[in-house]
């Protein structure tokens, strides 16, 4: 059986083309990964929005499953509890937390009973509070979203060079975040999950364009084999599978997602 992971920190990068996350200057993702596995051609849900990509990434199951919108937050009584959930559940003294520009992830997407910590500022306030938070009293069980790429492919054009300059600013961002945890002392004991939600087509998102369903997915930690080839064969929804199994959680019936193949070493 692969080495179990002691804490588990997802950083959502909003709006992050695969492509371009490959292309742009990313030292700080690369460096973390570097160890681990990566895709930048993995794959998110249609439709290709933040709803149905940030409820399957937690869910395990596609939106049109677990209809995650702004007129119906994610249910409490659902088969496909969040991972966050699922973590409460199976060890209630857990600390979780997620720290996300985007409110609705706190609001609609994570249950209000998994008594998470929640922040919500723009990217540059929410990376400084997080780096405090995180090497005070480093969580368990962490979420971060940022945000300011889609915005700058939504402005700009999700091709332009000022999206390719604003991921590699949120790049610097989550370094800020990965230096927290090591300072903490915990960043070799813990699965480091960095993903894209989708990608965006001119200056939006929604269809089926590769350009808005391929994204960005890697992960390290330990347990996790060096190198392993994902190639297309991860999904945002299988994000789920793979936090469950890094922190030994016994997945629910009700989620689709799973662990792709080769990912954990034996």
């Amino acid at each position: 059986m692969s080495e179990q992971c002691k804490r588990a920190f997802i950083i959502g990068l909003d709006g992050a083309r695969g492509g371009a996350v490959h292309q742009a200057s990313t030292p700080n993702i690369d460096s973390a990964l570097s160890d681990g596995a990566v895709s930048y051609g993995a794959k998110t849900v249609m439709p290709t929005s933040s709803f149905p990509a940030w409820g399957s990434m937690f869910h395990g199951v596609g939106p049109e499953k677990h209809r995650i919108g702004g007129d119906h937050p994610a249910e409490e009584d659902a088969p496909w509890p969040s991972f966050m959930k699922l973590a409460r559940e199976q060890r209630p003294d857990i600390k979780c937390a997620s720290f996300s520009c985007w409110e609705p992830i706190n609001t609609h997407v994570i249950e209000p009973s998994c008594g998470c910590y929640l922040a919500s500022m723009p990217d540059p306030e929410l990376v400084a509070a997080a780096s405090d938070y995180i090497r005070t009293d480093p969580p368990d069980l962490y979420f971060m979203q940022l945000d300011f790429i889609d915005g700058a492919g939504h402005t700009h054009g999700y091709r332009s060079q000022e999206y390719l300059d604003q991921i590699a600013e949120t790049d610097r961002h989550v370094g800020v975040v990965l230096d927290a945890i090591r300072a903490a002392g915990v960043f070799d004991e813990s699965l480091i999950v960095l993903l894209s939600d989708h990608g965006g087509e001119g200056t939006s998102h929604g269809s089926d364009h590769p350009d808005c369903i391929t994204t960005f997915w890697g992960c390290r930690g330990p347990g996790i084999a060096r190198g392993a080839e994902l190639n297309n064969a991860i999904e945002i929804t299988d994000t789920a599978a793979v936090v469950a199994r890094a922190l030994g959680l016994p997945a629910p019936r009700g989620w689709d997602a799973t662990v792709p193949d080769g990912l954990f070493g034996k």
